[in-house]
């Protein structure tokens, strides 16, 4: 997606008008409808202010993510590399990709639900609690 689009969704979400968004941003409409147009695109300055008024992310600006709300907690590097792997999978497979994911997550809560019985136990046995 590009940033108009991005843009022309946000505006239309937020109820907002683009002269509105450009008397907030300090900009001329005609440099915000450039944007909303795709006949030019904001400085990383910008969309960084574009990203702050409308409480998203540059990413979301630029239609890098779907996601609108920025993360609680940032992505650490193999968050990151996850979904990066992700995007570079062609799309008849991301659903397997999302499965084996699921499959992975379910098998390592088996396991860590096993291994706390184990240690419940044991602490029964010891007389510890």
């Amino acid at each position: 997606m590009d940033i108009g689009t991005q843009l022309r969704n946000l505006l239309d979400q937020d109820g907002i008008t683009q002269k509105q968004l450009a008397e907030a941003l300090n900009i001329s409409s005609t440099t915000l409808n450039g944007y909303v147009q795709n006949r030019r695109q904001p400085d990383a300055k910008m969309a960084i202010r574009l990203a702050s008024y409308f409480h998203t992310t540059t990413d979301y600006i630029y239609g890098l993510t779907t996601f609108r709300d920025p993360p609680v907690t940032p992505f650490n590097a193999e968050e990151r590399h996850l979904i990066n792997i992700y995007r570079g999978i062609p799309e008849g497979m991301k659903p397997l990709y999302i499965e084996t994911g699921r499959t992975f997550s379910r098998v390592a809560k088996k396991k860590e639900k096993e291994l706390r019985k184990k240690s419940e136990k044991q602490g029964e046995n010891t007389g510890e609690k």
